[in-house]
């Protein structure tokens, strides 16, 4: 096969040796990691949040990340940094969206790629700040049509975003989005608000398509406290009856009951069933 030269009569090789990456813009890229887990009580959803020890927003409240090393990929970066800001590692991970408006960061160009990671309720690992990381401490979060409020009652910190709805063409169909506008003094730092939304809203689309939920439970658990964790994601309650019809084919039973934390009356064990 002959070998392929382009206008300048340049091969791969000759053509690579002569580029220069300088004579281009390039942006810097981070990631952000949306940290979720099912409080102790089931009573809602938190997030794991640190306090910025340095410049830009020293002291504001962030989801915890940072930028990608040149020998990483993106996952690689989200664990390294999840590990080094907050002592915790191992857990689902998955990406979320992509950040990029120009201005999201006073620094400089940065493009972000955020992730949301599940960790099951009965692993409920204590935040570590470390690295850059000031504070890092445990969220409730409090989710609806119209707002969204970050709670962490132990730091006496109070968090939250009123909901605007907004509405864009996209080629044939209109599609409608909600903007956060901040309520009160305290702010989540850059644009993590948006990120909290976009994780929050995707996780409530994907439950109803998917079977990510059981990455918010033990191995072993009840279907009382199932149903609990879906409806809190969801954010109504859900037919009983229903319910179990639905996750009929995902799990199995293990012949032994237990106490619920969502309920007084004890009731079968199950786990997923995987495929």
């Amino acid at each position: 096969m002959a070998e392929k030269r382009n206008a300048d009569g340049l091969n791969e090789a000759e053509f690579l040796a002569a580029y220069s990456p300088g004579d281009y813009e390039r942006p810097s890229v981070t990631v952000d990691v949306l940290l979720l887990r099912m409080k102790k009580d089931l009573s809602c959803l938190q997030t794991l949040l640190i306090r910025r020890r340095n410049h830009p927003y020293i002291g504001c409240w962030a989801l915890p990340g940072g930028f990608i090393e040149m020998n990483e990929s993106a996952y690689e970066s989200a664990c390294r940094e999840l590990k080094e800001e907050t002592g915790i590692d191992g857990i689902y991970l998955e990406q979320l969206y992509a950040m990029n408006q120009p201005d999201r960061d006073p620094r400089m160009r940065v493009i972000d790629i955020a992730y949301t990671g599940l960790i099951p309720y009965d692993e409920q690992k204590e935040a570590e700040a470390g690295d850059d990381a000031e504070d890092a401490g445990w969220f409730d979060i409090t989710f609806s049509d119209k707002k969204i409020s970050l709670d962490g009652a132990e730091r006496d910190v109070h968090i939250e975003y009123s909901l605007t709805e907004k509405s864009f063409r996209n080629g044939n169909i209109v599609v409608r989005n909600y903007v956060p506008k901040p309520v009160s003094e305290e702010r989540l730092a850059f644009d993590h608000s948006e990120i909290v939304l976009e994780g929050l809203t995707k996780l409530r689309n994907k439950v109803l398509l998917s079977d990510c939920a059981f990455n918010l439970v033990p191995k072993e658990f009840t279907l009382p406290d199932l149903q609990k964790v879906y409806e809190i994601i969801l954010g109504t309650d859900l037919y009983k009856a229903n319910f179990r019809d639905k996750m009929a084919s995902k799990i199995e039973a293990l012949h032994y009951v237990a106490k619920p934390i969502s309920g007084n009356r004890v009731a079968n064990v199950y786990r997923y069933k995987e495929s």
